[in-house]
């Protein structure tokens, strides 16, 4: 390793520890915007069923069919957590929720529809900073063996944690479809540091509301449709699907730490419980 490169490497390290620890997002000008690579984004897993993963739901587009764009978790009988890019932009109305299925294509009806979409104010697009959101239903969710809440996580989850992610997004980035049952995919914990070091590379910022996620061998993620799905250690909830570089394309999935945001979604979702 040459002594220039290894200077850049402690430039970095240094860049990303700062930034870190104050919570502060730098942006270059010169950052893509390109969410089709970006947004969150199952490669590498497997068939499950979601009698397994029973807070997952799924956010569809109401038209003709029920068209999947994003993932969500419940927390209550009326609220459902998401990112906040799978929000913004969009109307209540437009969205309905659907629980309780593995298949999505087994849906028979059209899901539950949404009254209001809450969104981090905080939120910016550029830097995906505070990607998080709130979908509250019309009407209270029924619980059930396939339908429950998900315990969201309080504090940092450790480095190197076993971790799962589920959703119905691409097997592949370059796919045309989403994928019609669901996946899972096992991952661990990454290191905030050694995160930001890799994305710094590439000029985007890891910030202490961020939570990154791989798997050691490589080849598995999160993919395009999988955005806002959870992130799970130990049966609670502690990130977000919100972005990356493609998907396995050797860096880490970035999501939204779910402890940090715990408050947030406390206030906003306490109206509603």
């Amino acid at each position: 390793m040459t002594s220039a490169f290894q200077f850049r490497l402690l430039m970095l390290a240094s860049f990303c520890w700062l930034g870190i620890q104050a919570g502060v997002i730098t942006v270059n000008s010169d950052i893509p915007n390109n969410l089709e690579q970006q947004e969150g984004r199952i490669v590498g897993g497997q068939q499950t069923d979601i009698a397994n993963h029973p807070y997952q739901v799924s956010i569809g587009l109401d038209s003709a069919v029920l068209i999947h764009i994003c993932g969500g978790s419940i927390y209550a009988p009326r609220v459902v957590i998401t990112a906040a890019h799978c929000l913004k932009g969009r109307y209540a109305y437009t969205l309905r929720v659907v629980t309780g299925l593995t298949t999505l294509a087994d849906s028979a009806e059209q899901g539950v529809a949404v009254q209001k979409l809450i969104y981090h104010s905080g939120y910016v697009k550029k830097t995906h900073a505070n990607d998080v959101g709130l979908v509250i239903l019309k009407e209270a969710l029924t619980y059930s063996a396939n339908v429950q809440p998900i315990v969201l996580a309080r504090t940092a989850t450790v480095v190197g944690a076993h971790a799962v992610a589920t959703g119905w997004g691409k097997s592949d980035e370059n796919a045309q479809k989403m994928s019609e049952v669901l996946q899972a995919v096992e991952l661990q914990i990454v290191d905030s540091l050694e995160c930001c070091v890799q994305y710094a590379t590439k000029q985007y910022v890891i910030t202490e509301e961020m939570l990154c996620a791989a798997a050691e061998e490589g080849g598995k993620d999160t993919c395009q449709g999988d955005s806002g799905g959870p992130l799970v250690v130990d049966g609670t909830l502690v990130g977000i699907v919100s972005w990356g570089i493609g998907c396995a394309q050797h860096y880490p999935g970035v999501y939204a730490s779910v402890p940090y945001h715990f408050e947030w979604i406390e206030q906003q979702a306490a109206v509603y419980m």
